[in-house]
């Protein structure tokens, strides 16, 4: 798991200071442009072009975590389905081999399972990890094993396919699990911000006038924004989570 003073720092921690800093940044800016003479007028199409440079920002950033969440989402579902359709092939063998087979499918499930929901726990995450790996070896140690032999030609032929798929996507799933915003880009939002905030006071002190309800909810909502964009990113913590996904990969112990 990798570790950042962005990454390791909370959601919610991140958006209040930050919504504290663009109040402070508009005060000073305001202050600023408040002590200029007259004569100074201000510029609103340099206001509206940073304005509208921040919505095109916000709108990427957000549209990366977006399909960072979509594709979690899709593989959870497309892993549970391939991890099922693995299980029910075992039902083509013989009782004794069927019964090796759905032990350690029983094992590789609930270790999946694990990765999904052990949160933020490193040594769940690694240790889950590691059983995986080893059950995959077992099963595909086992099939192999069977495809010498010509009586189970035909099962071989589907088991195999099926063992394929589940750990192509379970890699896959892994991947894209771990896969996040890049942090410089989630910086550059949250310096930005501060930015666009001298600005919009700057340019209110130059006009002499101040509309605080107006100010608090630009803040406010632009921290709700990135504090969406930022939950999104997060699938170990968070409001937003897959917990109607991983719901599949639990079902999926009826086979047992």
């Amino acid at each position: 798991m990798k570790h950042s003073l962005l990454n390791d720092l909370d959601a919610n921690y991140i958006v209040i200071i930050l919504f504290f800093i663009m109040l402070v940044a508009v005060w000073i800016g305001f202050k600023l442009g408040y002590k200029k003479t007259k004569s100074e007028s201000r510029n609103p199409e340099l206001l509206s072009s940073l304005l509208g440079l921040f919505a095109l920002l916000l709108a990427f950033t957000f549209g990366m975590a977006g399909s960072r969440y979509e594709n979690r989402k899709s593989n959870i579902i497309e892993e549970a389905n391939a991890i099922g359709t693995a299980i029910l092939r075992a039902d083509i063998y013989p009782d004794s081999i069927k019964t090796a087979f759905k032990k350690d499918f029983e094992i590789y499930l609930n270790s999946r399972i694990i990765y999904f929901t052990a949160d933020r726990n490193e040594t769940k995450i690694n240790n889950s990890l590691k059983i995986s790996a080893a059950i995959s070896a077992n099963l595909w140690s086992r099939a192999s094993f069977l495809a010498k032999d010509k009586n189970y030609f035909i099962q071989t032929n589907m088991m195999v396919p099926a063992l394929n798929d589940m750990y192509d996507l379970a890699s896959k799933a892994n991947t894209v699990y771990t896969s996040k915003v890049p942090e410089s880009i989630v910086y550059l939002l949250l310096i930005f911000s501060i930015i666009i905030s001298f600005y919009v006071g700057y340019n209110a002190g130059l006009e002499k006038k101040l509309c605080k309800k107006h100010i608090v909810g630009f803040c406010f909502l632009t921290c709700l924004v990135i504090y969406i964009t930022l939950d999104l990113d997060r699938p170990r913590r968070g409001l937003i989570n897959l917990g109607d996904e991983i719901v599949l990969l639990k079902e999926l112990k009826q086979n047992f």
